[in-house]
Formats: structure tokens, C-alpha cells, sequence
């Protein structure tokens, strides 16, 4: 059940970035676990089978990999991916890194005194993100998920949650999700495609699929006719900000026409946010800043187009009272030819 995704880029030559994809997140964990798809990232650079305790690391700078420029990984809501950047000018460079990634799918090793050690550095990233933001969006996801799990399961996790969880709840994370059939290695870089292939099936080939697998759900964000409102306040908030989120059904991310949508969505927002850009630089403009985006896989099943902006404590209703004009006005009226040639060009000069 395992996938691979492998294409040719020369560009930068011999260089390949490999990427090992995991199909879970924090919302696939148990009541005990709040925290630990991120800690069972951290600990796959803590030693694996062939790369016990920091050797990882110390081996990949070796060969001009650095921690944290090159070499990273991160865990959000619905999937974990680890990003490791290798040189191809030397022979074996690649075969080794897809070793490496064979032994975060399924050799790590999760010694009880690397996890201590990890708990105290974890904790302490715990501790870095407290602040206005964190606590507000504290205040915030409970209304945007309203109704889904995704509202009750922060990558971050929970400070009585890091503090106790027991080393089997993190190995019984590691065994119900890291699994062939939730993997997929992805390959892009200036190879021999056929090599690579060659390879990834002789590496990840032998891993055995599980039998009685526990069950991916897939957890939904519920639609609702009501607009849902919240305001979060921390005395010490940077500025005040204005968000508007319209949840959307997922946009497909398969064929040709599915990219042109997207396309479609990237020229919208662009034109949209010059218009936004330009009447911050009024006399007394309606905010300090302000844009649009749509976000893929803001959940599993959700997308969602956001506007925002940054404002004043004075300002706040100006601010919103604005940014829905301007989205009105382009509901109703749509953007000008000239609009439309600027944006389609500086797209392309990307």
C-alpha cells in the first residue's frame, strides 16, 4: 500500500529534495496523546535503527545537510512531513537518504531516555508559543471548527499532556499510524527517474503491511447557514486584526481543470489584494493592512477563502464594514481587463 511520487528537476543541479509524507496528523489522537504526532516527529531525529541517538544529525551535516535550513519536518492537523535535501554529486548519497526515510516510516527506535530528554525540549517549544496569538486562537478555533475535532486537537498539544503522557501512548501512536498504507515517499531532483524508482521499491518494498490496520477516519468540519462570530481579546495583542473565513467544499486537486480552478483563485486574490494594498496608502486609510487567500485543506473536507486585515482599537468596524465592500464590489461588478493583464503578468514572472 505504499505510494511514491518521483519527477525529474534539474533545477538546481544535483541537488534532490526526497520528503516522506505521512497521512496523520494531531486529529487522529486518543485522549492520551495530545501532543504526540509532534513529539513522534521530534523523536525520529532521536534515533532510528541505523541512526541511533544524534547520529542522524551529525551524519547529514556531514555531507552538508544542516539542521533546521535544509533538513526539517513539521506536523499540522492532518499529516506529518519530514523534508530532507541531498546533494546527488556523490554516489550513494541518495540510496542513503532513502534509507533515512525508511527508518522514520517504521525503525525508530523511541528509547525511554531520548524520549525524556525530548519531553524537556518539547515542553519548552510549548512554552515559546504562548503568547497573544496562541491564546487567542484558543479563543478562535472553538467557533471556526465548531462541531468537528479538529477544534480540541492542537499539534502543540497540552502542557498536562506533555508533561505526562506515558512512553507507550507515544509507541502505540508510532505503530497504529506509521504504516505503508499512510506513507508516501516523494522524489524531486536531478535524477534518473527509473534509478529512483528502482531504488524506492527495493527500500520501502520490504516493509510489511499491517494486518487489521486501526482505521484513518476522516474527521469533518460541518457546514452551518448561520455566520458564526467571535472576538478574542489578550492585553497583549500586537494590534487588533479583522478575519473573514468563508468555509468552502473541498476543491479536487487532480486533473487539468482542477489546477486551472486553482489558477483562477490565485488571480482572484491577486487583484483583490492590490485593490486592498492601494487604499492603505489613502489619507486615513481603513486599516494598516490587508489581503485575501484561499486555503487549500483548511481541514480534510473543508477549503475556506479568507480576508483579513490589521487595524485599530478605534478602527475595528470601519475595517470590517471595508473589507466587505470591497468583497461585495467584486461579486458585483468583477475585476477590469487591465486588472486582469497586471495580475496574469506578474504570475508569470514568478
Amino acid at each position: 500500500g505504499f505510494t511514491y511520487y518521483i519527477r525529474k528537476n534539474t533545477k538546481p543541479q544535483k541537488k534532490v529534495e526526497l520528503r516522506l509524507v505521512v497521512n496523520v496528523g494531531s486529529v487522529l489522537e486518543d485522549p492520551d496523546q495530545l501532543g504526540l504526532a509532534h513529539f513522534m516527529e521530534h523523536m525520529n531525529f532521536n534515533g532510528t535503527k541505523r541512526f541511533p541517538k544524534n547520529e542522524l544529525v551529525s551524519y547529514l551535516q556531514s555531507i552538508g545537510v544542516d539542521f533546521g535550513a535544509d533538513l526539517n519536518a513539521y506536523t499540522s492537523f492532518d499529516e506529518t512531513v519530514y523534508i530532507l535535501p541531498v546533494p546527488t554529486d556523490k554516489p550513494g548519497l541518495v540510496e542513503k537518504g532513502l534509507q533515512i526515510l525508511e527508518d522514520w516510516a517504521h525503525n525508530a527506535l523511541l528509547d525511554s531516555l531520548e524520549i525524556e530528554k525530548e519531553r524537556g525540549v518539547v515542553i519548552e517549544e510549548w512554552r515559546l508559543s504562548r503568547g497573544a496569538g496562541e491564546r487567542m486562537m484558543k479563543q478562535t478555533l472553538p467557533v471556526q471548527y465548531r462541531g468537528s475535532k479538529y477544534a480540541e486537537r492542537l499539534p502543540i498539544g497540552t502542557k498536562e499532556s506533555l508533561e505526562g503522557f506515558t512512553h507507550d501512548a507515544l509507541k502505540r501512536f508510532y505503530k497504529d499510524w506509521y504504516r505503508p498504507d499512510l506513507q508516501a515517499v516523494v522524489v524531486v531532483g536531478d535524477i534518473d527517474v527509473k534509478e529512483i524508482e528502482q531504488m524506492v521499491r527495493e527500500t520501502f518494498g520490504k516493509i510489511p503491511a499491517r494486518t487489521f490496520p486501526r482505521q484513518r477516519e476522516v474527521f469533518v468540519v460541518p457546514s452551518h447557514d448561520e455566520t458564526l462570530s467571535v472576538v478574542a481579546k489578550d492585553k497583549e495583542t500586537a494590534f487588533p486584526s479583522v478575519q473573514v473565513m468563508y468555509k468552502k467544499d473541498l476543491m479536487p486537486q487532480a486533473t487539468i481543470g482542477d489546477y486551472c480552478r486553482y489558477i483562477n483563485t490565485r488571480l482572484f486574490t491577486g487583484m483583490l489584494n492590490i485593490r486592498l494594498r492601494e487604499l492603505t496608502l489613502k489619507p486615513n486609510p481603513p486599516f494598516v493592512s490587508a489581503g485575501s487567500f484561499y486555503a487549500n485543506s483548511y481541514a480534510r473536507t473543508k477549503d475556506v477563502y479568507q480576508l483579513y486585515a490589521n487595524s485599530s482599537d478605534t478602527g475595528m468596524a470601519r475595517t470590517l464594514y471595508t473589507l466587505l465592500g470591497e468583497n461585495r464590489r467584486v461579486l458585483l461588478h468583477g475585476f477590469t481587463p487591465a486588472e486582469f493583464d497586471l495580475q496574469k503578468k506578474q504570475m508569470l514572472s514568478l
